[in-house]
């Protein structure tokens, strides 16, 4: 059923996207689409350190977790660096899909 929802004091109407990507977090999961991301590592790295709260303190007594551990900020590079030389670019970040990406031409391919 549509969830009503309301924009500018109007309803909205239901909208499904044609493609859901999923992104690879730290899973070892073989991307079916792998896009050029070098352009924007550095701001995606900002945003991540903008919630330093969340990531590794040497002085913290909480109980380590995957995205607290004092590696967690070189995994990301280190993968986007992996998922990059794949595709020839500096930088990539991985998605999976549940079904089939359609191009219209070979010659759209990187």
């Amino acid at each position: 059923r549509k969830i009503e929802t309301i924009y500018n004091q109007n309803s909205q109407e239901a909208w499904r996207p044609k493609n859901v990507f999923h992104y690879i977090q730290w899973k070892n999961l073989t991307p079916d689409v792998v896009v050029d991301v070098t352009g924007f590592m550095d701001k995606k790295l900002a945003s991540v350190k903008a919630y330093g709260s969340q990531f590794f303190d040497e002085n913290s007594e909480e109980p380590e977790t995957p995205i607290s551990s004092s590696n967690f900020l070189e995994s990301i590079t280190y993968r986007a660096k992996d998922l990059g030389r794949l595709i020839g670019a500096e930088y990539g970040e991985g998605f999976t899909v549940s079904r089939y990406v359609a191009v219209d031409s070979l010659f759209d391919l990187k």
